[in-house]
């Protein structure tokens, strides 16, 4: 399969299901992210493959800025540096990607409305953050797709700086290396490994389709109207 192919498969198929492919593999809890990994807000499914980001703390103190000028130069030169991997994201190359952050344990907040819509218009799938997002609520009315382990109001600024990118990185007890497919819905994140992708997808086809096949039973027995569930392997 070409990447496009592969991961248009991949999208008709449920973490569960995929986790389960893994499973009958034997790669039982292999590139499944820890709980913690949760969604901004429910409902949301995104897959693709990973580009990925590693910041560190930073190790110098914070200027005290006597002005807002001042501090507005601070600001700008510091984020110039945290958000160093931006420009690495392009219309061109952001179709299908997630970006995978490892923030190292920093309480600041990657990921918020701004850059959630500067990456929503280059046409990323979604982030998915060890780390922090804030401006949750806005975020959220923005329909971005992020997954994080914390939220908080502080900014990265005086908090983190920039390390590498396209490297292996941990991210929620995962490593993950820059190509893997990450899937994400309402249970979680699942890392897939790229070269084992096509196999995954030989037992999640069985799973999914088995299940469709029940719960379609069930629906009629129930009275159910059939819903988009029952369709997601067209």
């Amino acid at each position: 399969m070409t990447r496009t192919e592969l991961i248009n498969e991949l999208r008709k198929y449920r973490c569960a299901d995929l986790s389960d492919a893994m499973d009958a593999l034997g790669m039982v809890n292999v590139g499944s992210m820890n709980p913690n990994m949760k969604p901004l807000r429910p409902g949301m499914e995104f897959k693709g493959f990973a580009y990925t980001v590693k910041l560190l703390p930073k190790q110098t103190p914070n200027k005290q800025c006597k002005t807002v000028a001042e501090y507005k130069e601070e600001l700008t030169r510091e984020c110039e540096n945290i958000y160093s991997f931006v420009n690495d994201i392009t219309p061109e190359n952001a179709k299908d990607m997630v970006v995978v952050i490892d923030m190292e344990g920093i309480v600041g907040g990657i990921w918020g409305s701004e850059i959630a819509m500067n990456m929503m218009i280059r046409g990323i799938e979604g982030a998915v953050i060890d780390g922090a997002c804030r401006d949750s609520y806005e975020t959220n009315l923005e329909k971005a797709n992020v997954f994080c382990t914390q939220r908080t109001y502080n900014h990265v600024y005086g908090r983190a700086r920039g390390g590498a990118r396209n490297i292996p990185v941990h991210c929620a007890g995962v490593t993950v290396k820059p190509g893997d497919i990450i899937c994400a819905d309402d249970d979680g994140v699942l890392v897939i490994p790229y070269e084992v992708a096509e196999d995954v997808i030989k037992f999640a086809r069985l799973q999914l389709e088995e299940d469709i096949a029940t719960r379609s039973s069930h629906y009629e027995k129930l009275g159910f109207e059939p819903d988009a569930t029952l369709e997601r392997n067209r």
